[in-house]
């Protein structure tokens, strides 16, 4: 079956399925990246490096909370593309009702909660006080969005989980398009700084909510809900908060210990901040693209393991393993010899960009596993397995790499400690989750152990 609104991928050309699958969530992912850079660039050369240091900052705190939104999202797309599989649609449209619901009542709580807890979070970052104002007008407009944003990513994930990529990169061309032009009106034209950025970013992101919304409520007959079917379902709540929950979590992991890291980062001045902003800018070039590709992987396993087609599980985990090696090879190799032309998109600073310069040499060729630990990732998410790749992530991107840095730069006060700590801990994630990946999947499933990358 291949309807309008969703694609059944428990059957057919595999390689051609996932290729297919996962072209428009990676134009999605480089799409968002070109866009950040734009959006950066606008601000360091119109507002300044303060106001370039104070989103870099604050930017961290936002993605604490968006990352576990997007990690909760893909727990929610495994729990649907497992039913889509099944072909249980009585139990999807509830689980799509009851996730949407969950969505608008978190959002609340984290925008009250975020609101409050702002600036003793800022304070505790040792944030400099040429950058501290700029960093709370930018966070009180952005905290504003958290429901749309929320909602947003349980939406696109909710299309995701029944094969549907290419409306949520359309919808996100139209927000990027309309994000860009009302940075330049109001940091360009209006002159309002870091407030003008937070408010188009704030607008966009509403009406990307919105079309997202507007295509769940077209989905096809059987997929289909309506305004009056959303709302909490009882037993329905439980499963997508046990897959969820730890999926979600697992992405704050990262998010937490890079913003415990931002206070030993901040110590070394408004320079090195900006330098790791621009650095987090090039770096999405190659996260974003992996990190889809993970995404892609977690819908088609879930909808094959809803469906019992262990083979084509199998088949399509060894294809993505191939691919994001091939592809983290050949992004790390491009973006190592045009990141100084890159760099120099934001800032004209040379210390900002030696920072960044430093960081991208030794951190990028440990995303060759990194790129293996996304598919490793996303297959466990696709048969429903979270909690193990959640504990692996708190000890691999959280306790480690806080304690790697609060250690050695006690004794070696250079910013290359903090670079170190992330090749580490990704070397580390790929050693956990290769033995989670034998026992939960290929122990149970596969004849083959492990996936052949050659």
């Amino acid at each position: 079956m291949q309807a309008k609104c969703q694609v059944d991928m428990t059957y057919g050309d595999i390689p051609k399925q996932l290729f297919m699958f996962t072209i428009p969530i990676l134009l999605s992912q480089i799409l968002q990246q070109f866009y950040n850079i734009a959006d950066t660039a606008i601000i360091g050369q119109y507002v300044g490096t303060d106001a370039l240091a104070a989103i870099g900052s604050t930017g961290l705190l936002i993605a604490v909370i968006v990352n576990f939104f997007i990690g909760l999202s893909t727990g929610v797309s495994a729990v649907i593309a497992n039913q889509f599989g099944a072909h249980e649609y009585d139990k999807l449209k509830k689980s799509i009702a009851t996730s949407l619901s969950v969505s608008i009542v978190l959002g609340i709580i984290f925008t009250i909660g975020s609101l409050i807890f702002m600036k003793p979070i800022i304070n505790l970052l040792q944030t400099p006080k040429d950058v501290y104002y700029l960093a709370v007008d930018y966070l009180k407009i952005c905290f504003l969005g958290i429901t749309f944003q929320l909602l947003y990513n349980i939406g696109t994930a909710i299309l995701r989980a029944l094969g549907n990529t290419k409306d949520p990169l359309y919808f996100l061309v139209f927000s990027c398009v309309l994000n860009l032009i009302l940075d330049i009106l109001f940091i360009v034209y209006f002159g309002w700084g870091v407030k003008g950025a937070a408010i188009a970013t704030l607008v966009s992101q509403i009406l990307a909510t919105l079309l997202v919304l507007w295509k769940i409520m077209r989905l096809d007959d059987e997929c289909r809900i309506n305004l009056k079917q959303i709302r909490i379902y009882r037993g329905y709540i439980q499963d997508i908060f046990l897959v969820g929950i730890p999926a979600g979590l697992q992405a704050i992991f990262m998010s937490i210990s890079s913003l415990i890291i931002q206070s030993s980062i901040n110590s070394f001045g408004a320079e090195a901040m900006a330098g790791m902003t621009v650095f987090s800018k090039v770096e999405g070039f190659l996260y974003f693209p992996l990190f889809s590709l993970g995404l892609a992987v977690t819908g088609f396993i879930g909808q094959n393991f809803g469906a019992k087609e262990y083979e084509r599980v199998r088949e399509g985990i060894n294809i993505s393993v191939k691919l994001s090696v091939y592809i983290s090879l050949i992004f790390i190799i491009v973006l190592n010899i045009f990141a100084p032309y890159i760099l120099r998109l934001f800032t004209h600073d040379p210390q900002v960009i030696k920072v960044g310069l430093e960081s991208i040499r030794i951190v990028f060729p440990s995303y060759v596993l990194y790129a293996i630990n996304q598919i490793y990732i996303g297959s466990l998410r696709g048969i429903e397995k979270t909690f193990e790749p959640m504990i692996i992530a708190l000890f691999a991107h959280c306790i480690f790499r806080v304690v790697w840095c609060s250690v050695l730069l006690r004794y070696f006060h250079d910013m290359k400690v903090i670079y170190s700590s992330y090749s580490v801990s990704i070397i580390i994630m790929f050693a956990l989750l290769y033995f989670s990946y034998k026992k939960h999947i290929c122990a149970k499933y596969f004849k083959q152990e492990v996936p052949n990358i050659d």
